[in-house]
């Protein structure tokens, strides 16, 4: 026997016998003093040694069973917990009918992968102990062979050895399964909270980027007269708990097809958008954005952190969106056209938040990222590096937000003449410069590119998802 793995001293006969007989001591004070059943709860440890790490852990993770059982059965009267060297030992005084506690604790004994090491005993109000077979059932197989547990041990089939070694194992393989699992979750948990967070702090920092053209910023509604900075900001307060269901569903999920995922998201976004009506009065702040941060969250959950390269969280969004795109729009052409994205696709071919999504948010990726980052890289400030990216992506993206708004034709005029502007090559600080003028404009004539504004959040979502 291996002796290291105990503490304590070899527990002799007389000491086993002398517990149990002060066990039954204090059985008959509890139920003199409170008049109702008990249940008495110690281990099944065989050989002279009773307490261990191991030992003591499984002893905690039964009590711990059996009081989470407990009252669901009936009040609770009291509780004793005895440490001693042949054994913790734990007895519970509870009003409740002795057949019903038998029955739930024989449930727990037979269903818990440790259950046949717990030793749950029930006694009656007359201090009679209430067996198994008053339910009808067979007495408790073998630890070891699942045999009839009163034979074996009658002829001594198993050594003290062979009994210690089986317990240590079952128990220790339990323990590694449990530690190995709540490793699992914690981290998933923390995951999660690390990709909900970059996902409020994306959308706040889109929000407080300034000068953004026709947008809301810091210092302007722009083209907006029924919403501003802080009516933004509640809005974004309020979706951190949709982007933390949405990374949680994707680390879930990871055994269902990526391309199966969208079905099973879009209740949760419907809340989403009646959340954030809920805060706003009724102004749509962010339904574009619980669509297309929603995914992102989604696709970095199933691929859990750290991210090192955003193509990566990219691609699996294209995966998850895709069914958006075939089956959404289809239903465009089949149905007819409802919202202004919508409409830009039946009139223009232009697909919008949906097919952005679908495509891997390859605007986000090369109009938004890159310029983000090499603006970073030459000393610009997170707010002017997010003024580049977005001037860019007004440059390159067909928003759907403008063209519902001026219509394609003069669409397309703005984009020209802001690429010939970036085709100089301007500094930053130019940029910045011309962002002022364009606001001014844009302002004047109700535009405002929303859906860039959304695929600047995308932008800062993969910046600090690949940065942390």
């Amino acid at each position: 026997m291996r002796d290291h793995l105990y503490y304590g001293q070899p527990v002799s006969l007389e000491e086993a016998l002398a517990a149990r007989d002060a066990r039954a001591g204090r059985q008959c004070e509890l139920i003199e003093k409170h008049g109702c059943s008990l249940v008495s709860y110690t281990l099944n440890i065989a050989g002279p040694f009773k307490r261990s790490p191991l030992i003591d852990r499984c002893f905690f993770e039964g009590k711990t069973e059996i009081e989470r059982m407990l009252p669901r059965a009936g009040d609770i009267a009291d509780a004793i917990l005895t440490d001693t060297v042949t054994g913790m030992e734990c007895l519970w005084a509870v009003r409740c009918d002795a057949l019903k506690l038998k029955s739930a604790m024989v449930s727990l004994e037979d269903s818990h992968a440790l259950g046949r090491l717990f030793d749950i005993d029930i006694i009656g109000r007359d201090g009679g102990k209430i067996s198994r077979a008053s339910l009808g059932m067979p007495e408790r197989g073998c630890l070891i062979c699942g045999r009839p547990g009163s034979g074996c041990a009658r002829s001594r089939t198993h050594s003290p050895d062979e009994l210690a070694d089986h317990t240590n194992r079952m128990i220790s393989d339990y323990f590694n399964a449990k530690d190995a699992k709540d490793a699992k979750d914690a981290k998933d948990a923390k995951d999660a909270t690390f990709i909900a967070d970059c996902a409020t702090r994306a959308a706040l920092y889109e929000l407080s980027v300034t000068p953004k053209p026709g947008l809301v910023d810091r210092v302007s509604n722009g083209a907006h007269r029924d919403m501003d900075f802080f009516t933004f900001l509640d809005s974004s307060v309020t979706l951190s708990g949709y982007f933390l269901d949405m990374a949680r569903s994707g680390i879930e999920n990871r055994n269902i097809p990526a391309g199966e995922l969208l079905a099973m998201l879009r209740g949760r976004g419907l809340e989403a958008e009646r959340e954030m009506f809920r805060v706003t009065g009724g102004v749509n702040t962010h339904k574009g954005l619980i669509f297309s941060l929603g995914i992102i969250c989604v696709a970095c959950g199933y691929l859990g952190c750290p991210i090192a390269d955003a193509g990566d969280a990219l691609d699996l969004a294209a995966s998850v969106a895709a069914p958006a795109a075939r089956d959404d729009l289809m239903n465009v052409a089949r149905l007819g056209a409802k919202t202004n994205g919508e409409k830009a696709y039946a009139d223009h071919g232009v697909s919008g938040a949906r097919g952005e999504a679908a495509s891997g948010f390859a605007s986000a990726r090369m109009w938004g990222l890159v310029p983000l980052r090499d603006a970073l890289g030459r000393g610009a400030s997170l707010n002017d590096a997010g003024v580049v990216a977005l001037i860019s992506l007004i440059a390159n993206v067909n928003d759907t937000n403008v063209i519902s708004r001026v219509g394609m034709d003069a669409f397309m005029e703005i984009q020209a003449e802001i690429r010939a502007f970036l085709s100089s090559s301007p500094s930053d600080a130019a940029i910045i410069r011309y962002a002022w003028e364009l606001d001014q404009r844009f302002t004047e004539k109700n535009i405002s590119p929303g859906g860039c504004a959304d695929l600047l959040a995308i932008t800062f979502m993969l910046h600090f998802m690949t940065s942390a």
